[in-house]
């Protein structure tokens, strides 16, 4: 993909659209054959004309709510399926992450630890993100979940303990754990794209402040992940409405509602 990229407009699916772009693979104008024949230099569409380049790069979207995560790829080959799944075969990956007999188990396989080991299997972190100190210990009270929590020496968040054999522990925030989920909904990424992938676009709730907003930046960065943008759950739906729509002259206002686990919101769109 191209290291610089601007004035972009609106294009057919699968198509950027660009003025200015370097790094890039030969291209035509739709104005006209432009040869780009040196992909290190720069080059710079004067006047009216604009450049299409088709996308080779594979953008992924992470859907990560408080118990369950979803993941789905953008630009596959023809006949392929957007969203990924696990390795149980399943859309819906629980965002859970378990630490027993030396192991860290994420999603489908620490849900097994839930019933037997209830305070080795974390979950309900994307809500515990960047919190103070005493917001996670009432949170987790109110839920009867007695997780070994000591506040951190240089923040104040929570920092978790996790027992592991032999009487060792171990220390991690909520912004590690997240980063472990995150890294673990990579890997079904790139196992369903086949490729590498770095770029993601990360859906979260409407309620998660500009705080929980850098946590989960910071989870991110942590992971090894580019994240091109943070959306709202119910500007994803409107969004995606819009685009599998037809529209016909005249008003309509639409109504998108959404109950989850933890949370109910329901947006008006005009």
């Amino acid at each position: 993909m191209s290291k610089f990229l601007s004035s972009l407009s609106s294009t057919p699916s699968g198509w950027l659209a660009t003025t200015h772009f370097c790094n890039w693979t030969p291209a035509t104008s739709t104005a006209g054959a432009i040869p780009l024949t040196d992909p290190t230099e720069t080059y710079t569409a004067l006047g009216p004309t604009t450049i299409f380049v088709q996308s080779q790069s594979v953008v992924a979207n992470i859907d990560l709510e408080s118990k369950c995560l979803k993941v789905a790829v953008v630009n596959l080959k023809p006949g392929q399926a957007p969203i990924s799944i696990n390795e149980m075969s399943k859309w819906k990956t629980p965002s859970l992450v378990a630490f027993h007999s030396n192991s860290r188990l994420i999603g489908k396989e620490s849900l097994g630890l839930l019933v037997r080991y209830l305070t080795k299997v974390y979950f309900h972190l994307p809500i515990l993100l960047f919190k103070p100190f005493n917001y996670p210990q009432k949170f987790l009270r109110s839920l009867y979940l007695s997780y070994d929590i000591t506040p951190e020496e240089t923040q104040d968040v929570a920092v978790y303990k996790t027992e592991e054999e032999g009487g060792e522990f171990s220390k991690f925030t909520a912004e590690e754990m997240v980063a472990m989920i995150l890294k673990y909904a990579m890997g079904l990424v790139e196992n369903h794209a086949r490729s590498s992938v770095k770029d993601v676009v990360i859906t979260v709730p409407p309620y998660m402040g500009v705080a929980e907003r850098r946590g989960l930046l910071t989870a991110a960065d942590l992971a090894g992940i580019n994240v091109l943008a943070l959306v709202n759950e119910h500007s994803r739906t409107a969004l995606q409405y819009g685009i599998d729509k037809d529209f016909l002259n005249g008003t309509r206002h639409v109504m998108f509602y959404n109950m989850g686990s933890m949370h109910t919101d329901a947006d008006i769109s005009v």
